[in-house]
């Protein structure tokens, strides 16, 4: 089994570096940096409505480091900017997260269609439908993910006032990475199997989207680890946090390519 393993991990390897997916990688890293700008201003707009300045500052500053898995203080100084800025903020949101989001969603497709090929052309009406119904599948990901995190929060808080603050802190760190380690999969699983140009079964996607979200959460741990204990970014000054934040979703979408490598050495249905 370990040899079958190894064996298969490196077919993925290989065919990673030989369809060029470091390069593609950049590609797709770019979109996404770029496309968080106008998704971030429209949380904003939103949660400051909602929740006033206050909560939403503190909304903001858990969502960027649940983003960001090495965000430090500065985080907090980024999202009171944010806040302050909430008006303009929610206009500048919902049409740039349009068009974002549209970037975002074809860049990822066309670095899975280099990975896995394509079968035949969609139509305009059918690609913008389907780019619909996968931004609306990732929104109630997310909208799920932070209703869960709110809730979370909420009873933590009263266990601890009833007493139970040990039993609270000895499952949060364990509940926690698990909970993250779900969404993750549930995200990947959506990519593998909406995105790609040509049909991929549930059966692989499935495999796939459990390999890389296993990866992601290896690598949120390890990048916090590293990048707080060697300061790796600190020489950036100022450009600290975009650097750190561009690097981290760089390797992002290293892992969605890594998945649909294994989606193709696997094959498609």
């Amino acid at each position: 089994m370990l040899r079958s393993l190894v064996t298969r991990a490196r077919a993925v390897l290989e065919s990673f570096f030989a369809d060029d997916c470091p390069f593609l990688a950049g590609a797709v890293a770019y979109q996404i940096f770029f496309g968080l700008i106008p998704l971030l201003a429209l949380i904003v707009g939103v949660l400051g409505f909602v929740y006033g300045p206050d909560q939403a500052q503190r909304e903001i500053v858990q969502i960027i480091r649940e983003i960001y898995p090495s965000a430090t203080a500065q985080e907090t100084r980024i999202a009171r900017e944010l806040v302050q800025g909430r008006a303009v903020s929610l206009g500048f949101g919902v049409i740039g997260t349009v068009l974002s989001a549209t970037a975002v969603r074809n860049s990822l497709e066309l670095a899975l269609a280099a990975v896995l090929g394509r079968e035949g052309r969609r139509t305009f009406l059918r690609g913008h439908l389907e780019t619909a119904a996968f931004l609306a599948g990732i929104a109630a990901l997310a909208v799920t993910s932070f209703g869960l995190s709110y809730g979370v929060a909420a009873l933590s808080g009263a266990l601890r006032e009833a007493g139970f603050g040990t039993v609270v802190s000895i499952a949060l760190p364990v509940l926690s990475p698990l909970a993250g380690l779900l969404f993750g999969y549930v995200f990947f699983y959506l990519v593998y199997r909406a995105l790609p140009r040509r049909r991929v079964s549930g059966r692989v996607a499935a495999n796939a989207a459990l390999v890389s979200a296993l990866l992601w959460e290896v690598a949120k741990l390890a990048f916090g680890y590293f990048t707080r204990a060697l300061s790796l970014f600190a020489a950036y000054g100022p450009l600290a946090f975009a650097a750190g934040l561009l690097t981290w979703i760089y390797l992002t979408a290293v892992i969605i390519l890594i998945g649909a490598e294994v989606v193709k050495t696997r094959g498609t249905a």
